[in-house]
């Protein structure tokens, strides 16, 4: 486990610069990949979170009620993992073929479980919260619209998180996946960012501390590997074309077996809380 807490956050701990546009590899033309019903499908593909995470959420809270905002919640892994943790969690998605994924979930009836099929941009979202969570999501946001919004909306020593993670670390075989990604993605845009450092340099945030869990073992079937990479940007089996996602699975298949010849795929996972304040510019 990795736990890196800051001090006190002052007014001047961000220069503001002008908003710039985001990176157009997370334009909105990318991000509504995510609303294919053939990715709601395929989730249940990709690892699950540690419980190390829900417990790392869990330590945010402030004093008091507890009220989340899971935004780009998708077939809900974050929100079920904190249900009994929270008195309300609003869950909130734009994709009607997710959120139907989300609420078959066990789980998914709770009566402290909301589900709300909207954007993050155009939901209302109230408050006060005690914590709003993007995982795995801030990323396709409009970043102007939505951290101003979380800024509003919470408590006073309230936080937002931003996860990331749930995929395999440190396969042997990633020096060989490499050039597969970009050989098949339908992302031609796509370039290395780092997400805390995009938007607070806009402003928009300042980072109060962060932590990782400790990796966490996972196996999967090989089917199901290759699978989960239909559930990323780039990989829509709606958006690829027939034969290319046949040619993408058969290459992957071929590749990760040299390592796996049971058909079982082994590996490690884990993931990463950054927590701040999101600002009103």
């Amino acid at each position: 486990m990795v736990d890196c807490a800051h001090g006190p956050i002052s007014d001047q701990a961000v220069a503001l610069e002008p908003l710039d546009p985001k990176p157009i590899h997370l334009g909105q033309g990318y991000a509504r990949q995510f609303e294919d019903e053939s990715i709601a499908r395929a989730y249940h593909s990709r690892p699950p979170y540690p419980l190390e995470l829900f417990e790392a959420l869990e330590a945010l809270f402030p004093a008091g009620p507890r009220s989340i905002v899971d935004l780009g919640c998708g077939t809900g892994e974050i929100a079920l993992g904190m249900l009994g943790r929270a008195d309300r969690i609003l869950a909130v998605d734009p994709s009607p073929a997710m959120l139907e994924v989300a609420r078959r979930r066990l789980g998914g009836d709770h009566p402290s479980l909301h589900w709300v099929c909207d954007s993050a941009e155009a939901f209302s979202i109230g408050g006060p919260h005690s914590l709003v969570i993007a995982a795995e999501s801030l990323h396709w946001l409009e970043w102007g619209i939505v951290l101003p919004k979380i800024a509003q909306c919470l408590l006073p020593g309230a936080w937002l998180a931003i996860v990331s993670g749930r995929s395999l670390v440190d396969v042997p075989w990633s020096a060989e996946l490499a050039p597969l990604i970009p050989r098949f993605s339908t992302n031609r845009d796509y370039r290395p960012y780092d997400l805390a450092t995009e938007v607070q340099r806009r402003g928009l945030f300042v980072e109060a501390g962060r932590r990782s869990t400790l990796p966490v073992a996972f196996s999967q079937s090989m089917d199901d590997y290759v699978e989960s990479f239909h559930t990323r940007n780039g990989f829509s089996r709606q958006r690829m074309s027939v034969q290319s996602a046949a040619a993408f699975d058969q290459a992957l298949h071929e590749l990760v077996s040299k390592y796996c010849p049971d058909g079982t795929v082994r590996g490690e996972t884990c993931a990463e809380v950054i927590w701040g304040a999101a600002l009103a510019r």
